[in-house]
């Protein structure tokens, strides 16, 4: 009787370690830029969405270019992050708006190890550009072609790290809407 009742005690233990860490899983992980949940950020000179899970960061003006403390043609959103401190360690997209300037994508030779991506296609926009490292860190820069000029940077993260076509970036960059 005692052998019996410790193997269902040992099995109820186990189922109960089971469920613990199914439901410490959370919800699925997007698989498509169209099952990420979150909030639209006016920026100012556009609208972005910030998935759950990430937090948005406006971008200092520090050449005083316009009205207020911040940048409206930019926005760092940084995956995990609490504070502002997060963006050196943590994955992060920033965007840069260029209503008014020509925008320099010829900066491959500022980085190391750098290789080209393929095209991608997102929020109407074909973005091209390229992987590489920034003092180790690794990077991606992507710009649109065309009317609008958009650069994004990214900080690629190496604990939890993101890349450019991973579901939650694809829904950030297709949901940018200039104003």
């Amino acid at each position: 009787m005692k052998k019996t009742m410790k193997k269902a005690l040992l099995l109820l233990l186990a189922l109960a370690l089971c469920a613990s860490v199914l439901a410490g899983c959370g919800g699925k992980t997007p698989e498509t830029p169209e099952e990420v949940k979150g909030e639209t950020y006016d920026a100012g000179e556009f609208t972005v969405l910030v998935p759950d899970g990430w937090k948005e960061f406006p971008v200092s003006d520090t050449l005083d270019e316009y009205d207020g403390d911040y940048d409206p043609t930019a926005l760092q959103i940084c995956k995990g992050g609490d504070s502002e401190w997060d963006l050196f360690s943590k994955p992060y997209v920033q965007i840069n708006y260029y209503p008014d300037n020509t925008m320099y994508t010829d900066m491959k030779d500022f980085y190391d190890d750098t290789a080209d991506l393929e095209p991608i296609q997102a929020g109407g926009y074909t973005w091209n550009g390229f992987t590489g490292t920034s003092l180790d860190t690794p990077i991606a820069v992507i710009w649109t072609t065309g009317d609008v000029q958009l650069q994004v940077t990214m900080s690629l993260g190496e604990d939890d790290p993101i890349t450019p076509t991973d579901a939650d970036v694809l829904a950030i960059l297709g949901s940018i809407v200039i104003k």
